[in-house]
């Protein structure tokens, strides 16, 4: 079961609450997708959802409970992770449109791994067009480097050097999170 409790954390100048699951971290994420979170944003064991989110989110099902008791049922459900990995750091962020090729060259610049950069480049390089890139996020941390795209229409990529890809379609974007290490 989807669990919410009520937005009451101030932050960024909103309030704050979260998203969590007592079934499994599969239906959390499918969950999550349906409701358009990034997967980079799942922080260990749930999803940090604004006062937006929680009203859209109660609309598709989920179940508003108060915070001690979705601590309560996320541990008796044995998906209680206390520990969280290190935040993500944005390495370049795009401030308007730009070309899918200028997109591997910034690609090549920003991304601290070497390794991480070949396995990603080599992801871009499949593409079989070269769509514009309405808006293009490089995070890393410690062990993991994510590429989040938007696009009008994106184009088919092979994902297989990837260890996760989650693509969201809506009537007018696409967004592809292109993910290396654990998330």
């Amino acid at each position: 079961m989807i669990l919410v409790d009520t937005p009451i954390w101030p932050w960024r100048g909103g309030l704050w609450g979260h998203m969590v699951s007592d079934v499994s971290f599969h239906e959390l994420h499918q969950f999550a997708q349906q409701l358009g979170k990034r997967r980079i944003g799942f922080q260990a064991d749930h999803y940090d959802i604004d006062q937006v989110d929680y009203q859209r989110a109660v609309e598709m099902g989920a179940t508003t409970i108060d915070s001690r008791e979705l601590v309560r049922r996320l541990r008796d459900s044995g998906l209680r992770r206390r520990t969280k990995g290190p935040q993500w750091e944005i390495a370049y962020q795009s401030k308007d449109t730009q070309s899918f090729d200028s997109l591997i060259e910034i690609v090549q610049n920003a991304v601290s791994s070497e390794a991480d950069c070949l396995r990603l480049l080599n992801v871009l390089r499949s593409a079989n067009s070269n769509p514009e890139v309405r808006d293009a996020l490089i995070v890393q941390r410690a062990g993991a480097s994510a590429l989040v795209l938007e696009f009008d229409e994106g184009p088919e990529l092979d994902t297989a050097g990837l260890d996760l890809f989650v693509e969201n379609k809506s009537q007018d974007t696409a967004v592809f999170e292109l993910i290396i290490g654990n998330c």
